[in-house]
């Protein structure tokens, strides 16, 4: 399906200036993490690292448990005594106004079944374990709608030169069981971006294998009716999108801000890695069409044997959340094996808010 031809933005668009808020208190950096509010605070936590050097030299994956809260922009981050009850990062994640939800997760061991819930309490942070997702799953995709946690995509191995269709989705007001949903009808998909206007989700980009095993970058779009249960395919994005920030935000229950990603497989030497696309995407709900939005900052890369970039600048696997009616991208991966411990945002037009999930 080819998408129609990208027409110019209107006003209900974030600013087209972007801000940096301080940056997570890590000299790297981290990608896969999660990030939500609990009551006025930003929460962020887990991820990945290359702590001391990249893998082209070398180092190793590590993961992480610690938390990171914020109550304004210009005010450094606290670490939280609280931690995860793993290190892990690059689960399944998605928040509503009162929790923050993971799923699976690639931690030191591999891939996780531990499903868990993040609430403040009293002040404090506190997780909640739910059932365990019926397969161990990283790189997979969250959204909320309809009351229901949805999970779509990812990969049962990181190894695997393959990822599932499956779609999963649990019920928050009385999460007992994971119920099996209509399996996803694009190309099998992991690091997706997903959305939700509070009754659908939506699917976006992600990366796929072709017959042989290569990766194959999606450019698909879908959306799921929870109600329905049913799955409908949306025009194509302009080009694919890998790993853009996500959940992404609604707009007014109007249009889709993806952020991050990138659209092509770089063939070259990791080291020489060029980053990811500046150019952000937003679709129009109703009248079922692309645009371009705001361009992403770019810092240029002062050594690229370092596991870390200063930033701020086009990421992938960086979550985005809401807050301060500003859409804020926390960390993520600034380029091959790289990390970054920066922080942005986009504020909305007056009066605008973004959908939040049901």
């Amino acid at each position: 399906m080819n998408p129609p031809a990208i027409q110019a933005p209107n006003d209900l668009m974030p600013s087209p200036d972007w801000k940096v808020f301080a940056r997570l208190p890590d000299p790297v950096g981290f990608g896969g993490m999660f990030a939500g509010t609990l009551g006025t605070r930003l929460v962020t936590g887990g991820g990945s690292q290359f702590r001391n050097q990249p893998f082209w030299l070398g180092g190793q994956k590590n993961y992480s448990d610690r938390i990171f809260t914020s109550t304004a922009p210009e005010e450094n981050w606290r670490e939280e005594t609280t931690r995860m009850p793993e290190k892990c990062g690059h689960f399944a994640s998605a928040a509503s106004p009162d929790a923050i939800y993971l799923v699976g997760g690639l931690g030191t061991q591999g891939p996780l079944r531990s499903c868990f819930a993040l609430h403040e309490r009293g002040g404090t942070l506190a997780f909640s374990p739910l059932p365990d997702f019926p397969v161990a799953l990283c790189y997979g995709s969250a959204a909320i709608a309809a009351g229901r946690l949805l999970v779509v995509g990812g990969q049962q191995s990181p190894d695997d030169k393959k990822a599932t269709t499956e779609v999963w989705s649990l019920e928050l007001a009385s999460p007992h069981a994971w119920r099996a949903e209509p399996n996803f009808p694009g190309a099998a998909v992991f690091v997706a971006a997903m959305a939700s206007d509070g009754k659908s989700a939506f699917v976006l980009g992600g990366m796929s294998f072709d017959a042989n095993g290569r990766y194959k970058p999606s450019n698909e779009a879908h959306r799921f009716n929870l109600n329905a249960r049913q799955w409908e395919r949306l025009p194509d994005l302009p080009a694919p999108r890998v790993g853009a920030a996500t959940p992404a935000l609604v707009l007014a229950g109007e249009k889709i801000l993806l952020i991050g990603g990138y659209a092509e497989v770089f063939s070259g030497a990791p080291r020489e890695h060029p980053g990811f696309s500046t150019q952000t995407l937003v679709y129009d709900l109703i009248q079922r069409r692309w645009s371009q939005g705001p361009v992403l900052p770019r810092v240029t890369v002062t050594n690229r044997d370092s596991p870390s970039d200063e930033g701020p600048g086009p990421v992938m696997a960086a979550p985005c959340t809401l807050w301060k009616n500003q859409a804020v991208v926390i960390g993520g991966e600034t380029r091959s094996g790289a990390r970054t411990a920066s922080v942005m945002a986009w504020p909305f037009a007056s009066g605008l808010r973004p959908s939040p999930p049901r």
